[in-house]
């Protein structure tokens, strides 16, 4: 299975980065056969303003040359982890402006949500939750969030080890679900 970690802060002085990064260091640690790949939208070139609503694009034709490279590389995976922030008690816009040029290549696949923020970003969960629902993605119920005050002290991402078995039972759920 591949399964794409998609980081979706691009804020100069991230602390997203060094979640990402643990994850995909747990994921290849554990070797379970699965294949993880990490989706920085730092490194996306992509275009926000696209004409067509996306529901109605069938297999991938979309107008704009740079999103028909992002559905390229959505579609290539069959499960996805969401690392996501909290900006203004919501998910992040360039995070939510990526995930709503496409429709179909999101359709039916697993996901997982990892947040961190001042309460492990539990309202910007919630409201992936709901995103993800509506889009008809199959969200596994077993989720993790990373407060600052726990699990960043002096400013380093610093998880424990019921943080490893957490994201051990992500990727579980995650196999099941597909």
């Amino acid at each position: 299975m591949n399964i794409g970690v998609f980081l979706g802060s691009i804020r100069e002085g991230r602390t997203g980065i060094d979640v990402a990064t643990w994850v995909m260091q747990q994921r290849q640690a554990r070797a379970d056969g699965h294949t993880y790949h990490l989706i920085d939208l730092v490194e996306q070139d992509l275009n926000p303003n696209t004409a067509a609503p996306p529901k109605g694009v069938k297999d991938g034709a979309y107008a704009d040359e740079k999103t028909r490279a992002w559905a390229k590389l959505i579609d290539g995976f069959d499960a996805f982890i969401f690392v996501t922030a909290e900006y203004n008690a919501s998910v992040p816009g360039p995070m939510k402006d990526a995930f709503d040029l496409l429709y179909a290549e999101w359709t039916g696949k697993p996901v997982a949500l990892v947040g961190y923020g001042s309460d492990g970003a539990s309202t910007s969960r919630s409201h992936w939750s709901d995103i993800l629902n509506h889009v008809g993605m199959k969200l596994v119920s077993t989720q993790a969030g990373f407060s600052f005050k726990e699990h960043f002290p002096e400013a380093t991402f610093t998880p424990g080890d019921e943080d490893t078995a957490r994201v051990n039972a992500i990727a579980d759920a995650l196999t099941a679900a597909v």
